[in-house]
């Protein structure tokens, strides 16, 4: 079976499928962006390999228990103490992976409309909209996709002029 008509027979998980399939079956080399050394990859990568993914979770793990130890402490006692970079433990505040105190002085703003939030890049009511507007998008998307599959089936019907059904026979 053609991957076109594997990917027809199986109708909305056909992207999915196609997209794993590819980055599956194909390996790439990479740079890493951090240490600069090649590796291969067959899967979606961040840019950086597996050392330092190894490396930054491990940091990651540092920065949490140093935190769990020492609540409500500022962003460059972290850096210091764990010996790594402020705009790192800034990038996991937006990740929400951590969160800002009620009384810290960094200031973290939503990105659509500008109020003040604790973690993430959006607020509540602005995540929600984002999420809904996503959720459309990909839903026309498919929808797109699929009418698009079915030119010349029985769904094909037009109006005529007259504003009546017009059906082929």
């Amino acid at each position: 079976m053609s991957v076109k008509r594997l990917l027809l027979y199986y109708g909305r998980f056909a992207l999915v499928f196609s997209l794993f399939f590819v980055k599956i079956g194909s390996m790439g080399i990479y740079t890493c962006r951090r240490c600069g050394k090649q590796y291969e990859s067959n899967r979606l990568t961040s840019g950086i390999c597996d050392d330092c993914t190894a490396e930054a979770l491990d940091k990651y793990h540092q920065v949490r228990d140093y935190l769990w130890r020492h609540p409500g402490t500022t962003a460059s006692d972290i850096a210091k103490a764990c010996d790594c970079n402020i705009l790192q433990v800034m990038r996991w505040v937006k990740e929400d992976r951590f969160m800002l105190s009620d009384d810290s002085r960094i200031a973290l703003y939503c990105e659509i409309c500008g109020r003040r939030i604790v973690s993430g890049r959006y607020c509540e009511a602005c995540r929600a909209k984002h999420e809904k507007k996503e959720k459309t998008e990909a839903e026309s998307a498919r929808l797109q996709q699929r009418s698009a599959s079915m030119h010349g089936t029985a769904t094909d019907k037009e109006k005529s002029d007259d504003g009546k059904m017009r059906f082929l026979h």
